[in-house]
C-alpha cells in the first residue's frame, strides 16, 4: 500500500485533529479540537473538495480528539476525552456517554448495529447502544491473548468496498525509539462471518505517509471524486507544547 501527498489543509494555529466527514446533503465537515491544551472544545468547520477551509461553523461541542462517523443516516461525533468518553448526535447535540474506560474507540456500524473496537491488541470488541450508554461485549474469534498496548485505534471502520461484511480503518502504533515518541500508521480490518459466528481482525503494516511526521494520527478516511484519502494529525514532538500542529491529506493509492 503506498500514500501520496496531497497537500496540508490550512487550519488555525494550535487547532488540530480534524475529522472529515460528507453529510447527507454532500457537503464536507470537519470536526476538529479547537486548541492541543485542555480546552476539550471541539469546532466545526466546512471544507471544498480541494481541501480548503471555506466556513468556520459558529457551533462547538464539549469534547476532544473528535472521530465521526454515520449510522442509520445521522451523524455522530466521539468525544474521546480518556475514561470520560461521550457520543455525541450532530443533530440534536445530546452527548452519550460511553460506560467503558480508556479512549481512542473505533466504531464501525455492521447491519443494525453499531460496535466499537476497545483494544486492538488483545481484540476486543463491544456493541454500544445509542440511547443508553450499555456497552456489550462481543465474543471475537481471535487475538484474545495477543497482548500489545502499542496498537491503538484511529479512524472510525469503513466497507470495504465489493463486500458486506468487511470493514477497515487506520490506527496507530505508539511506541519510544532511541527516547523518541513516534506515532506510525497501521491498517486494521475486521470481518463478521455469515451465521454469526465470531469477527475476526487483521492487521496490515503499510509504508509510512511520505514526509509525515513523528507523531502521524489517522483521523479519518474520505472519498473525493472517486479517490480516497487519509487525513492525519501530525507533529514534531509529542502534543501540549507550542509547536507546528499540521493537518495533512494522504491519496490511498493501493
Amino acid at each position: 500500500m503506498l500514500f501520496r501527498f496531497v497537500k496540508r489543509i490550512q487550519t488555525d494555529k494550535n487547532s488540530i485533529f480534524y475529522s472529515l466527514i460528507r453529510t447527507n446533503d454532500n457537503k464536507i465537515i470537519a470536526f476538529a479540537r479547537k486548541s492541543y491544551t485542555n480546552l476539550r472544545v471541539i469546532k466545526m468547520v466546512e471544507l471544498n473538495e480541494q481541501f480548503d477551509i471555506i466556513e468556520e461553523k459558529n457551533v462547538s461541542f464539549r469534547g476532544e480528539d473528535p472521530r465521526c462517523f454515520q449510522f442509520k443516516d445521522k451523524i455522530y461525533i466521539l468525544d474521546n476525552y480518556l475514561s470520560d468518553m461521550n457520543l455525541i448526535d450532530y443533530d440534536t447535540k445530546k452527548a452519550t456517554r460511553i460506560r467503558i474506560n480508556g479512549k481512542n474507540l473505533s466504531f464501525l456500524p455492521h447491519e443494525d448495529k453499531l460496535y466499537f473496537i476497545h483494544h486492538m491488541k488483545p481484540f476486543k470488541l463491544y456493541t454500544y447502544d445509542i440511547d443508553t450508554g450499555i456497552c456489550s461485549p462481543v465474543e471475537v474469534g481471535n487475538h484474545e491473548k495477543d497482548t500489545n498496548a502499542e496498537f491503538r485505534g484511529g479512524t472510525p471502520g469503513y466497507p470495504v468496498k465489493g463486500t458486506t461484511n468487511q470493514y477497515y480503518g487506520y490506527g496507530h502504533r505508539t511506541y519510544t525509539e532511541k527516547g523518541i515518541l513516534t506515532h506510525d500508521v497501521f491498517k486494521w480490518i475486521v470481518t463478521f462471518p455469515p451465521e454469526n459466528t465470531r469477527p475476526t481482525i487483521e492487521y496490515v503494516d503499510v509504508e509510512q505517509p511520505p514526509n509525515s511526521n513523528v507523531i502521524c494520527d489517522p483521523t479519518s478516511v474520505i472519498e473525493v471524486n472517486g479517490k480516497t484519502y487519509l487525513i492525519t494529525a501530525e507533529t514534531e514532538k509529542p502534543w501540549f507544547c507550542e509547536q507546528e500542529y499540521m493537518t495533512n491529506v494522504y491519496e490511498i493509492c493501493e
